[in-house]
């Protein structure tokens, strides 16, 4: 079965292409600001931060170039931003057939890693009372 958007697609290759920079014109056009509702489910349905609350809005201002306001919301979102960039990149030169990418476990090394500073940062954040307003 063959859709428009398959990833082997021109339409699914352009889509995937455009994403950064459609998310970068999402986080531009919306205002991050503590009086808007949260989307984290988890902040939800238990009334406390996730480890990842705050990196929505941290995206927002550093889309506006904001960056101590953006590491005010979340301090790993540098890190984050410079992973998803990073596998961007790598992505589209594994499809342009500039590089062959075999080191797929050096991916779970890098999400474990990140994970783990999630809750470690996640942590220390609720004993200091600095997470983010859910």
């Amino acid at each position: 079965m063959t859709t428009a958007f398959a990833a082997g697609s021109r339409l699914g290759q352009g889509s995937l292409l455009a994403i950064p920079f459609v998310a970068a014109i999402a986080l531009a056009a919306v205002n991050p600001s503590d009086a808007s509702p949260t989307i984290c489910g988890f902040a939800n349905c238990t009334g406390v931060a996730c480890p990842g609350c705050g990196m929505t809005r941290a995206a927002g201002h550093l889309v506006r170039g904001n960056v101590m306001e953006a590491l005010r919301y979340h301090p790993l979102i540098l890190l984050v931003v410079a992973e998803l960039l990073g596998a961007w990149t790598i992505w589209l030169a594994h499809r342009a057939g500039w590089i062959q990418w075999h080191h797929r476990r050096w991916v779970n090394y890098v999400l474990g890693g990140t994970a783990a500073l999630l809750l470690i940062v996640w942590i220390m954040r609720l004993a200091t009372g600095t997470t983010p307003p859910v």
